[in-house]
């Protein structure tokens, strides 16, 4: 028996976990805010299917204690960082270098920085799998507005107009290149279609002021508002195809795994493997447009 292979049996009967993190599979969780749900089932999905050694930050309260992220980075080595919430990856990539990131529960990840080494899961589910279910949920929708900036969206638009006409849907969309032009978006297009589908576009939804204007313009014409968190259920939205949060946590700890493993992980972004989907009837109802009963037989939650 070789010097190494005795120091190593004797460290993993002394410091357990600390041999792995030599290694390094150690994994820092760094959380934005615990006591939110979604952040918390996020984390709670992601440590289910981990058995490696872990540090966990909760960036909870509103003062942040920075060198000690820094700190803890730098002392610990983690193989993986995992990013829950745009305030944690915004925090952590300053200092991460080269090191191996993953990210989830963010709204308009593209605008983030992205490195090398950089991965993650969307927040909205596949392009085509959301435009099926506006055609299974409302079968007589013709025409769905979208509002878009080139920055961010020009190509997922091009994409989208194609899916969309495979299922029988015009996409009527209008460029919002900053915020002030989302009043004149809408002004636009709520007359041209039957539903406005609000998608993660950072300039579009960069202030609240506009998303507010996006909910009280679509009330006043009576079009519905499709979308793709549940954030938007307390402004009206009246459709909500959104990810299924343990589900991320888990595909976020496949990622690590694979990650530590050293394989090529093709996809740097992916898609959320799982939906959950939320149905506001009041304001189909307002909006006067014609439901598939059916369809509610596939619904999470239903908002009467």
């Amino acid at each position: 028996m070789t010097i190494r292979v005795v120091m190593l049996f004797l460290l993993l009967i002394s410091f357990p976990g600390q041999v792995f993190a030599e290694e390094g599979k150690k994994i820092l969780i760094l959380n934005s805010d615990k006591s939110i749900e979604k952040y918390l089932l996020t984390q709670t999905g992601f440590e289910s299917v981990l058995t490696n050694p872990r540090v966990e930050i909760d960036l909870g309260s509103k003062w942040i204690d920075e060198e000690r992220v820094k700190d803890t980075i730098f002392k610990e080595k983690p193989g993986v960082i995992f990013c829950i919430g745009s305030r944690a990856y915004l925090l952590v990539s300053q200092w991460s270098g080269d090191r191996k990131m993953i990210f989830s529960s963010v709204i308009n990840w593209r605008r983030l920085p992205m490195g090398k080494n950089t991965y993650g899961i969307s927040a909205e589910l596949p392009v085509g799998m959301q435009l099926m279910m506006y055609r299974y949920f409302f079968p007589g929708i013709k025409n769905i507005g979208v509002l878009y900036s080139d920055v961010y969206n020009k190509e997922w638009l091009r994409s989208v107009v194609t899916q969309a006409k495979e299922v029988g849907i015009d996409i009527v969309a209008e460029a919002v290149n900053k915020p002030g032009d989302v009043h004149s978006g809408l002004k636009k297009i709520l007359a041209r279609v039957d539903a406005l589908w609000l998608i993660s576009d950072p300039i579009v939804l960069s202030e609240k002021e506009s998303v507010v204007e996006i909910f009280e313009q679509s009330k006043l014409a009576r079009k519905p508002v499709f979308t793709y968190d549940a954030v938007f259920a307390d402004f009206g939205a009246a459709l909500i195809i959104s990810a299924d949060i343990p589900t991320i946590g888990r595909q976020a700890a496949g990622i690590a795994t694979e990650m530590l493993g050293n394989k090529n992980i093709i996809d740097k972004v992916q898609d959320p493997a799982g939906s959950y989907i939320t149905i506001n009837l009041k304001k189909v109802e307002e909006c006067g447009i014609k439901l598939n009963i059916e369809a509610l037989d596939s619904v999470n939650q239903i908002i009467k």
